[in-house]
């Protein structure tokens, strides 16, 4: 349906004008002035109202102030012969959304309401995030029962008013990612970008123009310059998650946009200067790494400011009931699916079992759940929870670096992740290659997943 126009104006060759340049895209309605213009704005909505200002001496700021009272949040467009800057000036301080000086041709008219609608729809979508985002993002909406959550939770709210770097330790699936998301959006950036990067989903060769951009020409098929996401997320929060996936080469790029804010682009000797926040988060041993000479100790000391550790599930036993039937109400409403709660023996099934994937592989259970069970409630029959397996063995020692026939090769690999939930990095580990590496031989032997990123 075409959006709806008020025009307001005195002279009627004027509106006629503004209406043949608009009727065959809006749907337009015609007032003779303000009282006409007041009466119709108490009784419809237009998403767009333009005022034909014939006479100068109008007090347009008043005028302008008078439609926002009836209608605070349509856009107003101000057409007028004057070219007085004062006047302009006036209507654009009064909240005017374009003042067009006449004459114009009509395609200028055009092109001004599309610009004006278009700035409009997307104030209302970034709002609209915004308010999904601090019903995502609220602290009081975590499900903390147990008290290693609850002293965890604590911390969470401490720290998201700081402005500190944050580490952010953690198994995975233990939630680091929608932590670092609440950070942000319960701190002073808020109202900035929240940019994410996961260090070990990028090939090394390509990480350091993400990061950090790349000028035109720096590589093969660089046609223009790129904006990195440092740069996106200025005065923002960048999220590096698994950043010890890092080189040292970007390690020690790291610790230079941390300590100085500022970088240079891929191929550039300009100098760009950043405020970020970085919350960084990894499920390794930071301080064994450090030790074993793998990461530097520089800047571990530099990111390790402020810390977070988040409790695996097997440690929050009392939040396992709570948490599983929010996820429950969450899954069945995004399924399309009538399930409601769970019977006695599934939620102690879920107490007795480690979850050594943890927040992650408790939704996938439930998620598959819910799919299988037709009932209101999910019965033991339709959970499906795997045998652990002991990582080191259950790889059955393939040889370094996983040079056997395709077959065998595909075998192993395919073994190791369904071992490890699907969740690559640790099917890696489990495999004794680098996560860079599985990532390049999952792609050469053609294996996937529906719930991989790359798939949806």
């Amino acid at each position: 349906m075409p959006e709806r126009i008020l025009i307001i104006g005195e002279i009627e060759t004027e509106v006629d004008a503004y209406a043949d340049s608009l009727a065959h895209d809006y749907t337009l309605s015609l007032a003779p002035g303000i009282p006409e213009a007041g009466k119709r704005l108490q009784k419809e909505a237009f998403a767009l109202i333009l005022f034909d200002l014939c006479d100068e001496r109008t007090d347009i700021a008043e005028i302008i102030g008078a439609l926002q009272q009836l209608s605070p949040s349509t856009p107003i467009v101000v057409a007028s012969q004057t070219s007085d800057a004062g006047q302009i000036v006036a209507a654009v301080r009064a909240g005017a959304a374009d003042f067009i000086t006449k004459p114009f041709a009509a395609e200028k008219l055009r092109l001004s309401v599309h610009q004006v609608l278009e700035r409009r729809s997307l104030k209302n979508e970034i709002d609209y995030l915004r308010r999904e985002q601090d019903v995502i993002y609220d602290p009081q909406q975590i499900i903390a029962v147990s008290p290693a959550m609850q002293k965890t939770m604590a911390g969470i709210l401490r720290l998201a008013q700081t402005e500190s770097t944050i580490l952010i330790t953690g198994e995975t699936g233990t939630g680091k990612s929608f932590v670092s998301g609440n950070i942000h959006f319960n701190s002073p950036r808020r109202q900035k970008p929240f940019v994410k990067v996961n260090c070990a989903n990028i090939p090394e060769t390509l990480l350091e123009s993400e990061l950090f951009g790349h000028e035109r020409g720096a590589f093969t098929g660089a046609d223009k310059t790129r904006n990195g996401r440092f740069e996106q997320a200025h005065g923002g929060t960048l999220f590096l998650d698994e950043f010890c996936e890092l080189s040292f080469g970007l390690q020690s790029k790291l610790l230079r946009v941390l300590e100085d804010k500022s970088f240079e682009r891929l191929g550039g000797n300009k100098t760009i200067q950043v405020d970020v926040r970085v919350i960084a988060a990894t499920n390794r041993d930071i301080e064994s790494l450090v030790r074993q000479g793998r990461f530097r100790e520089d800047l571990y000391y530099r990111i390790n400011v402020l810390r977070i550790h988040l409790p695996p599930l097997r440690e929050r036993h009392a939040d396992i009931e709570p948490l599983s039937l929010y996820l429950l109400q969450k899954l069945s409403r995004s399924l399309k699916k009538a399930a409601t709660g769970f019977a006695p023996e599934v939620i102690r099934m879920f107490q007795e079992y480690p979850w050594p994937g943890n927040i992650r592989q408790l939704s996938n259970t439930i998620e598959r759940a819910v799919l299988v069970e037709e009932g209101p409630r999910i019965l033991p029959e339709s959970v499906s929870l795997p045998a652990l397996h002991k990582p080191a063995a259950a790889a059955e020692e393939p040889p370094p670096g996983l040079k056997l026939t395709a077959d065998r090769e595909k075998e192993l690999i395919f073994k190791a992740l369904q071992d490890n939930l699907w969740i690559q990095k640790d099917a890696a580990r489990q495999l004794g290659i680098s996560p860079r590496a599985l990532n390049y031989r999952v792609k050469k032997l053609g294996i996937s997943h529906h719930r991989w990123r790359k798939n949806k």
